[in-house]
């Protein structure tokens, strides 16, 4: 902010001195401010004089917080400087703060591989981001594929997500029933799967097994690690065109945190499927 740019250019330089000096004694009557008053007291005075001669060649740019391309913030970036870096400049006068730029974090391919990066290049590369500032040397990516225990969960993503439960094995402990009694969970000792999936956003999410060429599934949430089970289902019937049973569970999740989803079948029945996140 530069009350003494009168002119406007950017730049505190002669024509705001000319502007002080040719409205110097002119006060305003409340319907006008004279162009020469920098203090703004309504009044073009020696105050108004010294205060130009005092920012004299000053750079008057405006500046806010610039959000970097690879990750984090830069504060007190001119729109051009912001712009020239391939940056994302969030207006004059806004701070990092407010500005809630995306950082980093590490992404999760199904090869057990991660690399550090920006969240949407993680996602069009078909990885999984694990969430803002975190890092390889921190995060396990299990391998795709494995699945058959809550260690070697697959990475789900937002979407569809094939799975079959012909040749996995019971993990334990069994499901809690208690959370979901009267949907038919009916673990009964049944092969599972396991899925791990990081939120992209935060808000309430819909975990689904309806496939119309699928089984009767029975399906478990967790949330944060494989022993803090925070939801079931064994049947529901709030999504069209599935099989006769389907799971389905909607629950708040958190941008950036871990969940494990966990599927078997009504009376350890098993087969392929899909799971649908969104």
């Amino acid at each position: 902010f530069c009350p003494q740019d009168i002119d406007g250019n950017y730049s505190v330089n002669v024509i705001d001195l000319l502007a002080v000096i040719d409205t110097f004694g002119v006060c305003g009557d409340g319907s006008f401010k004279p162009a020469g008053d920098v203090d703004g007291d309504c009044c073009v005075t020696v105050a108004d004089l010294l205060s130009v001669v005092e920012a004299w060649g000053n750079d008057c740019t405006p500046v806010g917080a610039c959000c970097l391309p690879e990750g984090g913030c830069s504060e007190a970036e001119t729109e051009a400087a912001c712009l020239s870096a391939n940056g994302e400049y969030n207006g004059d006068d806004s701070t990092c703060n407010s500005a809630a730029c995306p950082d980093n974090g590490a992404c999760c391919f199904d090869d057990g591989s991660c690399t550090y990066g920006m969240p949407d290049d993680c996602i069009n590369l078909g990885g999984a981001f694990q969430g803002n500032g975190t890092t390889c040397d921190t995060t396990d990516c299990p391998i795709a594929g494995a699945g058959d225990e809550c260690s070697g969960a697959i990475i789900a993503t937002d979407g569809a997500n094939p799975f079959e439960t012909v040749t996995a094995t019971p993990s334990s402990p069994e499901p809690d029933e208690s959370q979901c009694s009267g949907t038919f969970l009916d673990w009964m000792g049944s092969a599972d799967i396991w899925f791990r999936y990081t939120a992209t956003s935060s808000g309430l999410t819909h975990f689904t097994t309806c496939d119309s060429s699928s089984y009767d599934t029975s399906m478990v949430l967790y949330e944060g690690s494989c022993d803090n089970q925070v939801a079931c289902n064994g049947d529901s019937s709030g999504d069209t065109g599935c099989q006769s049973y389907h799971s389905e569970i909607d629950y708040t999740v958190q941008a950036g945190s871990t969940y494990y989803i966990r599927i078997g079948g009504w009376q350890a029945d098993t087969g392929s499927g899909t799971l649908t996140i969104n």
